[in-house]
């Protein structure tokens, strides 16, 4: 398991120093690194969220004391980089999980990585009851517990994704990929294309290789998806 990264200053020099201690840091991945706040935002509208932001606080336009609260949803651990000491207060205000000044120590850099990763790790615990799923919601260290008997089906948008429950709706910003190994063994459910996953007892006919669920929302089973939906089928038609 890696931690994905993202980092951004304004200055080339920074930018290289922190991909340096990322290439040189195991358990760590780098997506993307940008000179600005705003370029990072529209690359997780198109990409979605990652595992930590590695964020200067001096920049123009907007800062990343400033930027903090449209970074934060968009990765799990938002870490700041200064030059400058004093910032310390106003990035814990903020709910920063990390501060680390430049010139970067790479001894600092390994002990904050392996700090963040048993985070990630336990925070992966909350995923792996059988009957109940904790996922994160809308607020920092906020999170909503769900009984997995009450869901219809899952979908990925964008940069969170939505679990439709049986009464309501849920919205959490993670990707669908960990609620796939959160899911991980419960026959219970089933991924039928690259954005969703239907809980099969929820299931209310199948046309071909569409689905409609109980609450008539409808579902196109992705063609990569085909040979397990059909195994599926296999397994559970009585009449064949």
């Amino acid at each position: 398991m890696k931690l994905s990264c993202v980092v951004i200053d304004d200055e080339p020099s920074g930018i290289t120093m922190v991909e340096d201690l990322i290439g040189q840091t195991p358990g760590t991945e780098l997506r993307s690194s940008f000179d600005n706040a705003f370029d990072a935002l529209n690359y997780f509208h198109n990409h979605g969220p990652v595992d930590v932001v590695f964020s200067d606080i001096s920049m123009p336009f907007i800062n990343g004391i400033e930027a903090a609260k449209l970074l934060e949803v968009h990765c799990k651990f938002l870490i700041f980089i200064t030059a400058h000491r004093d910032y310390g207060p106003e990035s814990y205000e903020v709910n920063a999980d990390g501060y680390l000044l430049k010139p970067l120590m790479r001894v600092k850099f390994t002990e904050l990585v392996n700090s963040l990763l048993e985070k990630k790790n336990k925070s992966r615990l909350l995923y792996m009851q059988k009957d109940c799923l904790l996922i994160k919601g809308a607020l920092k260290n906020n999170y909503v517990n769900i009984l997995t008997r009450d869901i219809l089906y899952i979908k990925a948008l964008a940069n969170y994704i939505q679990v439709i429950l049986t009464a309501e709706t849920k919205t959490t910003h993670m990707g669908l990929i960990d609620m796939e190994r959160a899911l991980n063994g419960n026959h219970a459910f089933l991924k039928i294309n690259r954005s969703t996953i239907i809980a099969v007892d929820k299931i209310d006919r199948i046309d071909g290789y569409y689905v409609v669920m109980k609450d008539e929302e409808r579902f196109t089973v992705g063609r990569q998806f085909k040979p397990a939906f059909n195994e599926f089928l296999s397994q559970r038609t009585i009449n064949k």
